[in-house]
């Protein structure tokens, strides 16, 4: 039986299976995900990353050719991003701990006692709670009003972090999206709500699910688009 490599020209294979029709590749930073649907086995799996490996050169090709993206050093003057726009690092001292965005900056407050690689470490950590909470407070507020427009009803709506996904949608109705999309523009976000709540209603990329998808975001063609090109950069 030929076994499903781990990794293919550098990126780390992931295989997701759910209610489909057809088989799909799709490079998310450093990962390769390959959508199957649920009853495709192994051997059939690694028979189509054969069939594929052109295509995926290609894309390793053109992803090596974008600009590297430098190891962020969480210092003042730091850009990063915020539903689209880049917002400064301001890194303070203090007792209230934690990061806030007010007045145009994202202030970083820590404690005058942590220094070196525990301070690094500490900013890495607030700023990771603050995106991770306004991501779920703006998601599940988009999620509430294309939920009225699509008709549809989640049975839950929550946030995490994914390796190679910017949301998903299970049997149960619970959608979840990957808290990195919050540092996405507004449009591409909304996009991305949009595309899980359709699948409430197909629960597969078919020729109706776009449909659906189109009827509530026109544009979504340039959206997906942007996540290819920029996805990487939010990760």
């Amino acid at each position: 039986m030929t076994a499903i490599p781990e990794d293919i020209l550098g990126l780390r294979v992931e295989v997701v299976r759910s209610i489909r029709r057809t088989a799909a590749l799709h490079i998310i930073g450093t990962d390769l995900q390959v959508r199957v649907p649920e009853h495709v086995g192994d051997e059939r799996v690694a028979a189509f990353l054969t069939r594929k490996r052109p295509w995926i050169r290609s894309k390793v090709a053109e992803i090596q050719r974008l600009p590297t993206h430098r190891p962020r050093e969480l210092v003042s003057g730091e850009s990063f991003p915020y539903l689209g726009r880049h917002y400064r690092l301001k890194v303070q001292e203090g007792h209230q701990v934690g990061v806030c965005l007010s007045g145009g900056y994202l202030r970083a407050t820590i404690r005058p006692t942590e220094q070196g690689e525990q301070r690094e470490a500490r900013i890495q950590q607030y700023l990771q709670s603050w995106y991770r909470s306004r991501a779920l407070e703006r998601l599940q507020v988009k999620a509430e009003r294309y939920a009225q427009q699509i008709g549809v009803s989640p049975a839950a709506v929550s946030v995490k972090h994914f390796r190679s996904r910017w949301g998903s949608c299970d049997k149960r109705g619970r959608v979840i999206f990957n808290w990195h999309i919050i540092k996405a523009p507004h449009s591409v976000v909304d996009y991305v709500v949009i595309h899980e709540l359709c699948h409430l209603i197909h629960p597969n990329h078919s020729k109706e699910f776009w449909q659906l998808v189109a009827r509530h975001d026109a544009a979504y063609p340039e959206h997906r688009q942007w996540l290819r090109e920029q996805g990487r950069g939010i990760l």
